[in-house]
């Protein structure tokens, strides 16, 4: 080698070497960047999914913040340098809502966020990260100045495919089967493991997933959308705006059996009987074990059933016209759902189905017989009270010599014992529950008096027959009458049930005879001669108060009302056939009016502050909620002839009927108008057969080993999520 010749070879390499140290540190740093856009886009796809859950508020909350954690974990601190959006409906029907928002920030950082409601598959969140990263090294040696470096992740939320309406887990040949006589209609997918068979005269709303050589393509598909109680409607030619149909989807993967636990039957262990507990026209039920049970019908037809774990372990069957069973709570005389506040009453009454007659009634009286105060001293002023500690009756002070309305409601106490899920309704007395109002009652008299003369007449509101259910009942009193306005009904008292004492009973009990509410027997005047007294105008003003749903004080409104039987593919339901349905959910602290405090839509601990598209969504307790217990051998027989109405809740998981996956009994539930289980069936092991009828018999889903399911009216399976598990939490689909 000549002289000199190393130190050029030397040059050579090291700008080899200084090549191959920029490529190291570019794609280094190209690695980190590509790795922490991806954490970014995973938090925030994540994040957003959690965000939509609990405020579905797109533009107000769920982008704005996946944005700003975005922004947070790439250290971006300048803020948002431009922003896009833009609205497009898409899918293989052209009407999913998504929304495409496109934001640059400085440092080359730019952020696509696609969001999509794919109906009952969920609301799908797409993030999309792009970075031009400047190169250190490599431009030096006439490379690009920069390189685009990306990272995707895709999140969804809700998935209804994982909570369908209907769910067989058998792998074998016709595991599900659909058909209809008249007309079947399921709202919500159909998932089967195995194959499905169906007809042409199943109304599928929703998507049927089926294996290999299922004929789901025959079926007729309707439109539909996640809202809850939707009614499905054939397509004209298309859906609507925000609608959509589904599809037969076959082949499709498998779904797992979920493995829903039922950890609360340990504390419901008590042995127990049908109709050890009489209330004269209705008998009470506790929760615990039964053995063989058969409702039937008779002088204890109706029964009533106490919050809690209800285990047959001989079975359960309900086949006799003339019964029903239920743990709904009603109002006295139901108000007719289109006229509130009016003098007509509902029609059948909820406790009057199925030839029952066990519905309460009342009537109101306001006479100087039987109505006159007895407590002295007797007022002669009202503004200010003179004498003091006075007694009046119920007093006009503007002498308008109106007759006055009288709306009552039923009101009861529920535990649930188990702690281990909230002790929300554990410490006696539970948790309360108050119906929705009655029909309003005219007092017979014009309430008379003024503020310098007032009257010593009260008003008595009188028991014919208590409400199953109820241990005492309050009383909503207008000056207006019955003008229609609920706001002008405003609260005066709450009163022992007749036969009930603090909420216990004791006996007896009212059976057409009227017993005064106040009064400690049939018969007898209350001791100040009248239900009511000492109340005026000044002291229920119209409008009335909103009042937090859990309390009641002077002038606090009533209930929200019941609402219209819901039609689901027959509209309008035949009429004087279904009973009305309860007020939806809603938060429960002013200026919200509650909804429904008695039954399936009412939730503890109510939030507050609550989101009020979702109110129970962070609830864990219904209270009065039931679950059936199913024990290895034990079978359910539910007849159209008989009836039970029943809601499972929130501390069952909505689970109302309950089978281990090792009992494998043939089960059968015919629907008719006065029969429907709120809630989910899960019966891993069980073969089901299910005839609807005028109403669905389920309101929330099934998850067995085989069904069958026959529309003999126009009615199948009314999936809502509302009473079904909770759908999966936002996870990564990619």
């Amino acid at each position: 080698m000549q002289e000199g010749q190393a130190i050029v070879l030397i040059a050579l390499l090291i700008l080899v070497l200084f090549g191959m140290l920029g490529l190291a540190i570019d794609s280094g740093r190209g690695y980190v960047d590509r790795r922490d856009q991806q954490t970014a886009v995973d938090a925030a796809a994540l994040a957003a999914g959690d965000w939509y859950e609990n405020f579905q508020d797109l533009n107000g909350t769920v982008v704005p913040r996946s944005v700003a954690l975005y922004e947070s974990d790439l250290r971006i601190y300048t803020g948002i340098a431009t922003s896009n959006h833009t609205f497009a409906l898409v899918g293989a029907n052209g009407n999913l809502p998504q929304d495409t928002y496109t934001y640059t920030f400085a440092g080359s950082y730019s952020l696509v966020i696609v969001a999509t409601d794919t109906q009952f598959n969920g609301y799908e969140f797409q993030f999309t990260s792009n970075h031009q990263l400047p190169l250190a090294f490599i431009q030096i040696f006439g490379g690009a100045r920069t390189v685009p470096i990306a990272a995707t992740a895709t999140s969804i939320v809700g998935n209804q495919r994982q909570t369908p309406a209907l769910l067989t887990l058998s792998n074998g040949n016709c595991a599900t089967i659909l058909t209809g006589a008249a007309q079947l209609t399921v709202l919500g997918d159909v998932y089967t493991n195995g194959t499905a068979c169906v007809d042409s005269n199943l109304h599928e709303a929703g998507n049927c997933y089926g294996g290999a050589g299922s004929n789901c393509s025959v079926a007729q598909y309707w439109c539909y959308n996640s809202t809850p109680g939707f009614v499905p409607y054939a397509p004209r030619p298309g859906c609507d705006f925000g609608d959509t149909y589904g599809m037969a989807v076959v082949p499709a993967p498998t779904l797992p059996d979920p493995g829903y636990l039922a950890p609360s039957t340990g504390y419901y262990t008590l042995n127990q009987g049908y109709n050890q507990d009489n209330r004269g026209t209705w008998t009470e039920m506790y929760p615990g074990h039964y053995g063989t049970f058969h409702l039937s019908g008779g002088s204890a037809s109706c029964a009533f059933l106490n919050g809690g774990v209800y285990t047959w372990t001989n079975g359960y069957q309900s086949d006799a016209n003339g019964s029903l069973l239920s743990n709904e709570l009603k109002a006295p005389d139901e108000q007719l759902a289109t006229a509130p506040g009016r003098t007509n009453v509902a029609n059948p009454q909820f406790w009057d189905m199925n030839g029952t007659n066990c519905a309460g009634h009342f009537t109101v009286t306001n006479s100087a017989v039987g109505q006159t105060v007895l407590l002295l001293p007797t007022c002669t002023d009202l503004s200010p009270v003179a004498p003091a500690n006075c007694h009046s009756g119920v007093s006009d002070t503007q002498s308008r010599n109106n007759k006055w309305g009288v709306e009552v409601t039923s009101v009861r106490y529920d535990r649930f014992l188990d702690s281990t899920i909230s002790s929300a309704c554990l410490a006696a007395p539970g948790c309360r529950r108050e119906s929705a109002p009655s029909e309003c009652k005219l007092t017979p008299n014009a309430v008379v008096g003024g503020l310098h003369s007032p009257s010593n007449i009260g008003i008595s509101v009188n028991i014919t027959q208590n409400v199953p259910g109820a241990q005492y009942y309050n009383v909503y009193l207008n000056p207006a009458g019955c003008d229609g306005n609920q706001q002008n009904f405003g609260w005066v008292g709450r009163y022992d049930a007749p036969g009930f004492v603090n909420g216990s009973p004791v006996g007896p009990y009212p059976s057409g005879a009227p017993w005064t509410l106040g009064a400690a027997a049939p018969g007898v005047p209350p001791v100040a001669g009248a239900t009511v007294y000492d109340i005026n105008d000044r002291l229920i003003p119209n409008p009335s108060t909103t009042c937090f749903a859990q309390t009641r004080s002077i002038n606090c409104a009533p209930p929200d009302d019941e609402v219209p039987a819901q039609c689901f593919s027959n509209c309008p339901p035949p009429a004087n056939l279904l009973s009305q349905e309860n007020a939806p959910m809603s938060l429960q602290y002013p200026p919200y009016t509650g909804g429904d405090v008695a039954n399936e839509n009412y939730c503890q601990i109510s939030p507050n502050p609550g989101n009020p598209i979702a109110p129970c969504q962070s609830a864990l307790i219904t209270p009065g909620a039931v679950q059936f217990y199913f024990p290895n051998g034990s079978c359910m027989d539910q007849n159209s002839q008989g009836a039970t109405y029943v809601y499972g809740g929130e501390q069952y998981n909505w689970i109302v009927i309950y089978a281990p996956a090792s009992n494998n009994c043939s089960n059968s539930m015919n629907g008719g108008a006065s029969t429907q289980y709120i809630g989910t069936i899960y019966t891993p092991g069980q073969d089901w057969t299910i005839n609807g009828g005028n109403r669905s018999p389920l309101a929330g889903q099934v998850i067995a080993y085989t069904a069958k399911v026959a529309g003999s009216a126009a009615v199948g399976i009314d999936f809502n999520p509302n009473y079904a598990p909770a759908p999966p939490a936002a996870r990564l689909i990619n």
